[in-house]
């Protein structure tokens, strides 16, 4: 059988997070996306671990009526790189803690903690306790393990070979992964590192597993192995996708802003975009046998149609809703729904959905932190 995953997201008690964020909420807004497996986040949190407790039942995968939730956190280690764990068990996430806690002075507090030790001493508590573990978002400037590393063994370490996945983040794709030679062995996620629970937000980007059973052992194997289909954002669309200015948003080549050492026109720094830094790396050609589906949310679509300024809009969301209605989860509409069926229901959006299936589409590159667009 097939599955949809995101297995990462943040909860109510992450700075910046919707306070909407809770397990019920979480769980009816994936069932209309059309998710399988959601990651809980945060769950080295003691308010949250408490609050999964309570809202959800069973071992391994946990259970919120139709959703499965599987035990998940993202951690910021000693030198600002973030990583995602995920667990197969409450009883590991309550022995992890333990170890944790001694290495961080916000666990308590913070549901993104920062722990005081290394990328490998950090994989190296994740085994201990059965743990799976891999970079978040791993070419994002300030956070990812690119922007500080050259290199897995530079991060992980003796534990390197341990790292089970690679987090690729909005502004890259497994394609311009594979380029990097260390990356051949491992399996890429595109998750949507949510901090609100509505469908434009969680599953942006999510992985396709092909899986036996609904199991954690199963999600495990299938982690390990690799999805077989990404679904995400275009990486262009993502916001460090180019070399830019943080203020200005000007696009540099790498040559120009390595000329200006760093420092835009307007005064204010550039940072270096994923696509540069990951030509850096780079000594092969991408791998075309991978599968990745440049799909953005049905509410980002709508949005463009309807030519609005959010995906949240009444009129965006009225169309959303009669579309789910007509034909079930968000992600049988965009991914596998025929074309002439939704063109009976609303010709506008089938005529969208159509040409991103077909990369038909023109589109403005983001970088500097501004999100890029898509033109139809």
């Amino acid at each position: 059988m097939k599955i949809n995953t995101d297995l990462h997201i943040h909860g109510k008690y992450s700075q910046g997070v919707s306070p909407k964020m809770e397990i019920s909420v979480i769980a009816e807004e994936s069932r209309k996306k059309g998710l399988d497996i959601v990651g809980t986040g945060d769950i080295l949190n003691p308010k949250w671990m408490k609050h999964v407790k309570q809202e959800t039942e069973g071992e391994g995968l946990r259970k919120h009526g139709d959703t499965r939730f599987v035990l998940t956190t993202e951690v910021e280690d000693e030198n600002r790189v973030h990583h995602v764990l995920i667990f197969p068990s409450m009883e590991s996430v309550e022995n992890a803690y333990s170890d944790f806690k001694q290495l961080s002075d916000d666990i308590r507090r913070e549901g993104r903690p920062r722990i005081n030790a290394n990328g490998e001493k950090i994989v190296k508590i994740a085994e201990r306790h059965d743990a799976l573990a891999g970079p978040a978002h791993a070419f994002t400037p300030y956070t990812g393990m690119y922007s500080k590393h050259d290199s897995l063994k530079e991060c992980y370490g003796n534990y390197a070979e341990q790292v089970s996945f690679l987090e690729l983040g909005l502004s890259a794709d497994s394609f311009m992964a594979s380029r990097i030679p260390e990356l051949q062995e491992v399996s890429f996620l595109s998750n949507s590192d949510a901090h609100s629970p509505w469908p434009y937000r969680v599953g942006r980007e999510f992985n396709q597993f092909k899986v036996k059973e609904l199991s954690y052992t199963e999600l495990e194997n299938a982690i390990k192995k690799g999805p077989e289909l990404n679904v995400g954002l275009d990486p262009r669309e993502g916001k460090y996708h180019r070399t830019a200015c943080n203020s200005c948003y000007q696009k540099y080549s790498l040559q120009k802003a390595e000329k200006r050492s760093w420092r835009c026109e307007c005064g204010s720094t550039i940072k270096k975009g994923v696509k540069d830094r990951v030509n850096e790396l780079a000594e092969r050609p991408p791998n075309k046998n991978l599968d990745y589906q440049y799909l953005p949310p049905l509410s980002t679509i709508i949005q463009k149609v309807v030519d609005h300024a959010s995906p949240n809009t009444k009129t965006v969301q009225k169309r959303w809703e009669k579309l789910n209605k007509a034909f079930g989860t968000e992600i049988n509409i965009i991914l596998k729904e025929e074309i002439t069926e939704l063109e009976k229901e609303d010709p506008g959006v089938a005529s969208a959905i159509k040409k991103f299936r077909e990369k038909d589409y023109d589109f403005k590159e983001g970088g500097g932190g501004k999100y890029g667009g898509i033109d139809l």
